[in-house]
């Protein structure tokens, strides 16, 4: 039996926060502030006079994790004390819509799932480069189904109706890969692009899918409804999402990529240093409760270290990344992904450097 967390939410909760998450086009202010950081940039890193990035996107921003470390470093100071500026945060729903949000803004930085970032530098020749890992892992994702549903493990799934947010995305990916992971064919089971975790919910609910994905922070009609299986239990080291900086930045700004870099993973070691002070900026970014705010990082394992990368990446979780876009078709029997070519690791601390797949 699956063992989940914390106490139940109200309804109310549910409808006041998925209002706000349903205006994804929405951005919050983020200039940085001056306040006190337990950790000083270093010269390397800082740019020579205050850089403006203006517009950076995040996937799924504000309702998914994957933002915290950038919003938390945000409302500390800490990009203001590296010579960076950021306008404002912008999300969309995941895939292919967060690439296509960043190459049609010529946003100068992003953070995209793996599967979406790999298609959009080495297929689409987007002018952008793979500079960092964002989140290393999907132990916060998992599909529900009713309580009385028969569905008891994944294996039961076959003929069943499944969804996820949309095609591209997390989502996708890690229920391909947790399906054949099972010994499931996924060509056996009705995958179903709900558009949102909301929206998959929705279809559940009408009974118009037979399970489907949701995240804690989403997860506060819990009353009968169970968790049939989390991701983290299949694919723990899925590598989620990857962090994109266009080429001009590359090319005339290295210092502001390497700035951005260790502004992120302060922002990273502060999640796991203060945990309320974390779930105070996810509370107040996603508009829901502190405490739907920390069961849901804490669920994530995000203040143990678990969730988030630092910048760094894995190669199993590459490998991961890679596996699912060749089930999903997104890759040739005989394609590889040339990790070394689209990737450049340059802009990372010499101790977050890895030897790429």
């Amino acid at each position: 039996m699956t063992r989940f967390f914390g106490s139940l939410l109200s309804r109310r909760e549910l409808l006041v926060g998925g209002l706000k998450w349903l205006g994804l086009g929405a951005a919050v202010s983020a200039y940085a502030g001056c306040a006190p950081s337990p950790a000083a940039p270093g010269p390397e890193t800082a740019p020579a006079r205050p850089f403006d990035l203006g517009t950076v996107a995040i996937t799924w921003y504000p309702i998914f994790l994957y933002h915290l470390p950038v919003s938390v470093a945000l409302e500390a100071g800490e990009f203001g004390r590296r010579g960076l500026q950021i306008k404002e945060i912008v999300g969309a729903r995941g895939g292919g819509e967060t690439i296509r949000t960043i190459t049609a803004g010529d946003l100068l930085m992003g953070e995209a799932a793996t599967g979406a970032a790999v298609k959009s530098v080495w297929k689409a020749k987007d002018p952008y480069v793979i500079v960092g890992g964002g989140v290393k892992s999907p132990s916060d994702i998992f599909w529900i189904v009713p309580e009385g549903s028969p569905l008891t493990s994944v294996r039961d799934l076959v003929g069943k109706r499944v969804s996820y947010t949309s095609p591209g995305s997390v989502t996708e990916q890690v229920l391909i890969l947790t399906l054949s992971r099972a010994g499931i064919n996924p060509g056996s089971v009705q995958l179903i692009a709900a558009g949102g975790i909301g929206e998959g919910f929705a279809l559940l609910k009408r009974g118009e899918v037979d399970a489907c994905a949701m995240l804690p922070s989403s997860f506060t009609e819990r009353a009968g409804y169970r968790v049939l299986f989390n991701a983290w239990d299949t694919v723990p080291n899925y590598f989620q999402t990857l962090i994109l900086a266009h080429r001009r930045l590359v090319e005339q700004n290295p210092e502001v990529i390497r700035s951005f870099l260790a502004a992120r993973r302060w922002g990273v070691e502060q999640i796991q240093r203060d945990l309320e002070a974390a779930a105070r900026v996810y509370a107040k970014t996603a508009n829901i409760s502190l405490e739907l705010a920390r069961e849901a990082i804490r669920f994530a394992g995000a203040e143990r270290g678990r969730y988030y990368s630092d910048g760094r990446l894995d190669p199993e979780g590459l490998r991961l990344a890679e596996e699912g876009m060749r089930i999903a078709k997104e890759l040739g029997p005989d394609e590889r992904v040339p990790w070394r070519e689209i990737v450049n690791q340059s802009f990372l601390a010499d101790d977050q450097r890895i030897q790429l797949p």
